[in-house]
């Protein structure tokens, strides 16, 4: 299970396209990555959805949702994931990184939810895809969300 929320993570950070091959040069350090595995309180909880041009909302509805601790290696994926034309492929994932991220799906709303939260910073992502005649749009959303003092967030994920 573990392995399969480790390729869904980077297939989602992935989607689009032709495959090319991309390596991290961030070494993956689980000391940056340790508050993320540390027992919390906090609830981030949410919602995400994009508007068509014609106006029409669709939402993440089924859509799986990442929480993901804001480092440096998840900062480099994530920046590489949003600067690649097409599918794309790490050459170097580190598996270590699923001790450190939870998943979740969104309901038919597009909302979703993560509890026992540990104070730190994390990246939101999920996506809201649709089919318009033979071609698929929409994409991948990422949202930073910090929690602190075990205090919950409640977030709108657009753009």
């Amino acid at each position: 299970m573990r392995a399969s929320i480790f390729a869904s993570v980077l297939a989602l950070a992935f989607m689009t396209g032709c495959v090319q091959t991309y390596t991290i040069q961030t070494p993956f350090d689980p000391a940056e990555h340790a508050y993320a595995a540390k027992p919390g309180k906090a609830v981030i909880s949410g919602q995400a959805f994009l508007r068509r041009n014609d106006g029409m909302v669709v939402y993440a509805a089924g859509s799986r949702v990442y929480l993901l601790p804001n480092t440096s290696y998840v900062r480099e994926i994530a920046a590489t994931a949003s600067s690649a034309f097409g599918n794309a492929r790490l050459a170097n994932g580190d598996q270590r990184l699923v001790q450190y991220s939870k998943v979740t799906q969104a309901n038919g709303e597009g909302r979703f939810s993560f509890s026992g939260v540990p104070d730190g910073t994390y990246l939101v992502v999920t996506s809201v895809m649709w089919m318009a005649g033979n071609y698929t749009q929409g994409g991948d959303i990422t949202q930073l969300v910090t929690v602190s003092n075990g205090e919950n967030a409640d977030i709108v994920m657009t753009r």
